[in-house]
């Protein structure tokens, strides 16, 4: 078998949108930051900040890897997208549909092989951009990922899960008695700031939550109690057909369901735009896992993170 990376032409473009997409089957994907199928136009965008390869199997395209850039001099992998059967590998009907739901034969030779050489063609990459760490990153579901950050030794060191929301109708809004809920406005940010240091770090300061407030695509709520602000829900639709939120609520005011009213409050909005809401969260923050979970997000994928020096 005869694997190389080469950089991605444009007449590869339509062949890896397709893997792509047999890969993920819509949802959310990081490293286009949109939600649903991605379009060759997306391949192109992402060619001006990352690096877009292409796997050859004995001559043939067969997927595609996307390199970015991390922190310092770090190189990402941060999709590793392979199917064997269209590098002539697999039998018929064992192409990356079959791979993205994990229906592999591990025992399999030519499988190891791959995974070997793959993991060897990374690796040269790496060290030809004379990058100090190399960090994997890998969708859950995807068979590769986990054989190759073993092939080259890459340490787990995190995780992080896409949860999602998709409206199906606007609901009432109905905060815990004695409790208001309203729209923000300009002048709350200083207040909505403090209580984002109180709930996250790190914050915004309250110039940068005044300015997100002015956004078009965002909207924000103030939960008061007697007058004073005890929580606060910001929800913001992308371009990228989803929306997102942040909230916090005061310590002393949380598990009355305020929480629960405030991301109702979101949830008509995006159900206004015809988008889900998608929140990404770190393996460590249960907290925030508990809280989704609690207003009705699921988990759509979970992304594992792997990472060595070089």
């Amino acid at each position: 078998m005869l694997l190389a990376l080469r950089p991605a032409a444009s007449d590869h473009v339509p062949l890896l949108v397709d893997l792509h997409e047999r890969a993920y089957r819509g949802g959310y994907s990081a490293s286009f930051d949109r939600y649903g199928p991605i379009t060759p136009g997306d391949l192109w965008w992402v060619r001006t900040e990352k690096e877009l390869l292409l796997v050859e199997i004995n001559h043939r395209p067969a997927g595609m890897v996307l390199m970015g850039k991390g922190d310092g001099r770090a190189l990402v992998a941060e999709e590793v997208i392979v199917d064997p059967a269209a590098g002539g590998m697999a039998a018929a009907g064992e192409g990356v549909a079959e791979l993205a739901a994990g229906k592999t034969r591990e025992a399999d030779p030519a499988r190891a092989a791959l995974v070997r050489r793959l993991g060897a063609a990374l690796l040269q990459h790496v060290r030809r951009r004379r990058a100090e760490r190399f960090l994997l990153r890998t969708a859950e579901a995807n068979p590769l990922g986990v054989p190759l950050a073993r092939t080259l030794d890459l340490g787990f060191v995190n995780f992080l899960v896409v949860l999602s929301l998709h409206p199906h109708s606007r609901q009432a809004v109905r905060p815990p008695q004695g409790y208001t809920i309203r729209r923000a406005a300009g002048a709350d940010a200083p207040e909505l700031a403090r209580i984002y240091r109180e709930c996250t770090t790190p914050a915004p300061a309250p110039a940068d939550v005044e300015a997100l407030l002015q956004r078009p695509g965002v909207r924000a709520w103030v939960a008061e109690r007697d007058r004073y602000a005890v929580g606060f829900l910001i929800a913001e639709a992308h371009r990228g057909g989803f929306g997102d939120l942040a909230v916090g609520v005061r310590e002393g005011h949380r598990r009355r369901g305020l929480g629960r009213a405030l991301a109702t409050a979101a949830a008509n909005f995006f159900h206004e735009r015809q988008i889900p809401a998608v929140a990404l969260v770190w393996g460590g923050e249960g907290g925030a896992q508990a809280y989704y979970r609690s207003v009705g997000f699921a988990t759509e994928r979970v992304y594992l993170f792997f990472e060595r020096p070089v």
